[in-house]
């Protein structure tokens, strides 16, 4: 990657949007990391990449970082001359990051990502060239400002580790320290209240500490215990942290040590970049394979009421019970149920048996209903049995494809389709000396269904080649209502935003070459 200022800031915010897009949805193994991956690239780009492309007199950023009770407030309100900070022996104390700025940056910091992090003052006591952060504490027990604490290390230029005599071996903020300096960030370590008798011997332990873990380059500073007091330390307490800090912002020593971290920084992009391009990608699968899975889920209901429909066994109980007491001696249907023409007296009684034709049909209807309704709680159990098993956290989307079946909708829609069917194969103008043609679609609708009088009437009525027609019909639509189970989980998945994998390879192309082309435009005299 080449080119001015301008095409490179094309890039970063490219960049930027193709992460913004990048969702991580779907809970699943790795999917945190992955998360909090995505989240320091957009800081990291928004807060200090970005910035420095569009602005050559940026001042830098120093956030004081570290566990509770380690006094970074009242370090930083000491360092700017102001308690802005709240500072207490209650935890914790910082829960909004509060960024100090000297009135000479406030021009050069407008519109900058960093401020919408946090508090904003602006302080005369604070030092030129420098914006002063204080975070919330890392050890935080509250989530949110833990987070916001992570977000901020990932915006400076310089994390300032603030700890104590008796906290300097506190795990997360070590452990948070250490992964900061290998992933290139400038740090800084300031050990806080140490009593005069002890700082020969602290200082010692803590260096070989820092020597041990790899990072023994970065600068120690002292501030010594004052003991009780309200208020901002007395001015020489934090004199050595405040003259480190003036030094840097005066010389090129704080743009070297923030030039180091961007150049440490591009490459990490890329990679990052990479490994989100892939995790986005592997949801995308994931999530198709959640739907293949709910269609394949819904295999088993939906062959069984298909083979019972191809093979008319709705017609048992009920149904047959309601055709013979039409058809017995004397019924309305007797002369339909014996094939032979009706009576003088009963050839015009049309409507008397198109409506017990019809009472028998509902009766097979209503007997279909019940399958149908069987295999549509058979599907949607089925679909939720196997997301359970999936390494993806399915809950909300099981319970969200669940809402979604609307069972007695899905009935309605198979049986009104089915009988649209069945009005379709009985002949517009075809005569019957029994039934019209509602009568008629009724009786091939109870045949179909398996009322087996009715099939041996069909003949009679000039329909035995419709019934096969019937039955496939009807198969058609019990399928079709077993796979709407299907249709609503996946519905359930539809909205979920993946991303696109292919949009961040695309960026993470652009810094194949880029880690020197975009630190030396940021930094160029």
């Amino acid at each position: 990657m080449a080119g001015n200022k301008q095409e490179l800031t094309h890039v970063v915010e490219r960049t930027i949007n193709a992460l913004k897009g990048a969702r991580l949805p779907l809970e699943m193994p790795g999917s945190l990391e992955l998360k909090e991956q995505r989240n320091r690239l957009i800081t990291q780009l928004e807060t200090r990449i970005l910035p420095h492309l569009r602005s050559d007199s940026l001042p830098g950023v120093v956030v004081f970082g570290g566990s509770s009770g380690a006094g970074k407030s009242t370090l930083f309100n000491t360092l700017i001359g102001e308690e802005i900070s709240p500072a207490s022996v209650l935890r914790p104390t910082t829960r909004v990051p509060v960024i100090g700025i000297h009135p000479d940056d406030v021009a050069a910091m407008e519109g900058h990502a960093l401020l919408s992090m946090g508090r904003t003052a602006v302080v005369r006591g604070g030092i030129p060239g420098l914006v002063i952060v204080d975070a919330p504490d890392l050890d935080s027990v509250e989530e949110n400002n833990r987070e916001a604490a992570r977000r901020l290390l990932d915006a400076a230029d310089l994390w300032v580790f603030v700890t104590t005599a008796a906290r300097y071996g506190d795990a997360v903020a070590w452990r948070m320290l250490t992964d900061a300096y290998r992933r290139g960030m400038t740090v800084a370590v300031v050990l806080d209240r140490v009593p005069e008798k002890a700082v020969r011997t602290v200082g010692q332990d803590l260096r070989r500490r820092m020597i041990d873990e790899g990072i023994g380059d970065t600068p120690l500073l002292v501030v010594p215990d004052v003991g009780p007091h309200e208020g901002l330390l007395p001015s020489e307490a934090a004199a050595s942290v405040r003259a480190w800090l003036a030094a840097m912002a005066q010389s090129h020593m704080g743009a070297t040590l923030a030039e180091r971290t961007t150049r440490t920084t591009v490459p990490d992009i890329r990679r990052g970049l990479l490994d989100l391009a892939e995790a986005v990608e592997h949801q995308a699968n994931a999530l198709q394979d959640l739907k293949d899975q709910a269609s394949v889920a819904v295999t088993d209901a939906a062959h069984k009421v298909t083979v019972n429909a191809l093979n008319g066994r709705f017609g048992q109980g009920a149904p047959t019970a309601t055709w013979l007491t039409f058809s017995s001696s004397g019924g309305v249907l007797d002369c339909v149920a014996a094939g032979a023409a009706p009576g003088l007296f009963r050839r015009k009684a049309f409507a008397e048996r198109d409506k017990a034709m019809t009472i028998v049909f509902d009766a097979a209807l209503s007997a279909i209903r019940v399958a149908v309704h069987q295999g549509i709680v058979s599907a949607d159990e089925a679909i939720a049995q196997s997301w359970r098993r999936d390494a993806v956290d399915t809950a909300g989307f099981e319970r969200a494809g669940h809402a979604r079946v609307d069972a007695v909708h899905i009935e309605n829609v198979a049986l009104i389709g089915w009988k649209r069917d069945i009005w379709n194969l009985v002949p517009a103008h075809r005569t019957s000396a029994w039934f019209t043609k509602h009568g008629q679609a009724a009786l091939l609708g109870a045949a179909a269904a398996g009322v087996s009088g009715a099939q041996r009437a069909l003949g009679a009525a000039g329909l035995s080649q419709q019934l096969r027609p019937a039955r496939e019909a009807l198969a058609a639509r019990c399928e079709a209502a077993i796979e709407a189970v299907s249709h609503a989980y996946c519905d359930a998945l539809a909205d979920v935003p993946i991303g696109n994998g292919r949009q961040l390879r695309l960026r993470a192309s652009e810094y194949l070459d880029g880690t020197e082309s975009i630190a030396d435009m940021m930094w160029k005299e």
